[in-house]
């Protein structure tokens, strides 16, 4: 094996007659080395993607949501029965409504998901930590409002004010910050006319901007606005009821266990929707698009692989002398077929090594790659408006590395085969005839 490696290394190293072949050389490399990155860094954004969505969804939304199809009364009676059944990974059991409305200011408007919050219940940790303005409180604030009456004179006038928590977004578009006042408009619904699809008659309520939070979710950041629970009662008219109840667990897994041991303690009036199947065709959307774009990006190592074919075919004719001499000395085609085994594996190898570097430090080093084409050429690569997220979620995990790099190496060991194959059929009297 040691003379096989020995001329292999010759081959590879000792300069080419022809620079051409020596070109063809390094691409075939580049070619092995940009496939793996390039897999490498997709397969880790698509996986952080589906990390990262995981961990905001079950931060932001009930692990298991149960509502009812009519509105909902006794659901502490409710709650009971759930805390009865001794759940252990059980962490909360809350009670919310979630409704659509509108809030404005003087010159704009943004329509939101109301989220009336059980604060006695629910586990508000997550949006705690993540407040960015003010402070995370739903209690009444004291507004002072002035106003001419028709005869000029300056009128004070003092009301309690339900506050509100938003996203950094929707600040931003309302143009407003903390203690600013903001306005609720929610439909009348003892006045909606079921022919039409919006209420002909709203009513609005003065809110106080308690808190702004930032939870790197566009979504949530710039759609959701959180009230009491008490206060989203109040605005619509469901005095004692809920739309739902919202269970949190320690292990999120174990939402869709439980979701189906729960579903027979409530009668078919209920519908029980874990946090994956509130998101599956999303999920679903990104398992798909990772397998397309992997068997996509996979191409471009197979083209790599066919350059390796060309170039060792034309190492064969360039050297067909030299394996005559081979030949001639004694050389058994099984050692010149792993000649050219080994400088096809060489290609691989060294394509591979390459590859496996550079997408892994592209991986960890995206958000800062990112950046630097935005300040240097004005490029954003990941503007927040469309995507989720506020920067590139990666995740590197080394068994898909480990996948990544030995495919392409078996790629190019398969490549190798026939002109290893070609080259050991040369006979030596046909080699050096013309010699």
């Amino acid at each position: 094996m040691k003379f096989e490696l020995f001329i292999a290394h010759r081959h590879l190293t000792r300069r080419r007659k022809s620079g051409f072949i020596s070109l063809i050389s390094l691409i075939s490399i580049g070619g092995v080395a940009v496939g793996v990155m390039a897999l490498i860094v997709v397969l880790s954004v698509m996986t952080g993607f589906d990390t990262e969505l995981k961990r905001k969804i079950v931060s932001v939304q009930p692990h298991l949501r149960i509502e009812k199809y009519q509105s909902w009364e006794n659901s502490e009676e409710d709650m009971r029965k759930i805390r009865s059944l001794n759940i252990s990974s059980l962490k909360s059991v809350a009670r919310f409504i979630e409704k659509q409305a509108i809030l404005r200011t003087d010159d704009s408007a943004q329509g939101v998901v109301v989220m009336g919050m059980d604060t006695e219940n629910e586990d508000m940790s997550f949006y705690q930590k993540n407040i960015v303005s003010g402070t995370l409180g739903f209690q009444e604030s004291v507004y002072t409002e002035s106003k001419r009456s028709w005869w000029f004179k300056k009128k004070t006038q003092k009301s309690n004010v339900p506050s509100v928590i938003i996203g950094d977004i929707l600040a931003r578009r309302l143009r407003v910050q903390v203690g600013d006042l903001l306005y609720l408009i929610t439909p009348e619904p003892e006045k909606e006319n079921p022919f039409l699809p919006l209420p002909m008659h709203v009513k609005t309520w003065p809110v106080i901007v308690r808190g702004i939070f930032h939870v790197g979710m566009s979504d949530a950041d710039a759609n959701l606005a959180l009230i009491s629970l008490e206060a989203a009662q109040k605005f619509y008219h469901m005095d004692g009821k809920i739309t739902g109840l919202g269970l949190r667990f320690f292990n999120v897994d174990d939402a869709e266990k439980w979701k189906w041991t729960l579903a027979g303690e409530f009668s078919n009036q209920y519908v029980l929707a874990s946090w994956y199947d509130m998101n599956q065709s999303f999920f679903q959307a990104l398992k798909v698009e990772k397998f397309l774009l992997g068997i996509l990006l996979l191409l471009i190592v197979v083209v790599a692989a066919f350059n390796i074919v060309s170039t060792l075919i034309m190492v064969a004719m360039e050297k067909t002398k030299d394996i005559g001499i081979l030949r001639a000395l004694g050389a058994t085609k099984s050692a010149v077929r792993r000649i050219f085994m080994l400088e096809g594996m060489s290609y691989g190898f060294w394509g591979m090594v390459l590859g496996v570097g550079l997408g892994v430090w592209c991986s960890l080093k995206i958000n800062d790659l990112s950046d630097f084409l935005k300040n240097t050429f004005g490029l954003e690569v990941f503007p927040r408006d469309i995507y989720i997220f506020d920067k590139i979620p990666a995740e590197v995990h080394m068994s898909d590395v480990v996948t990544i790099a030995g495919v392409a190496f078996a790629l190019a060991v398969i490549a190798a085969l026939y002109p290893a194959h070609r080259a050991a059929s040369l006979k030596p009297v046909e080699a050096l005839r013309y010699e």
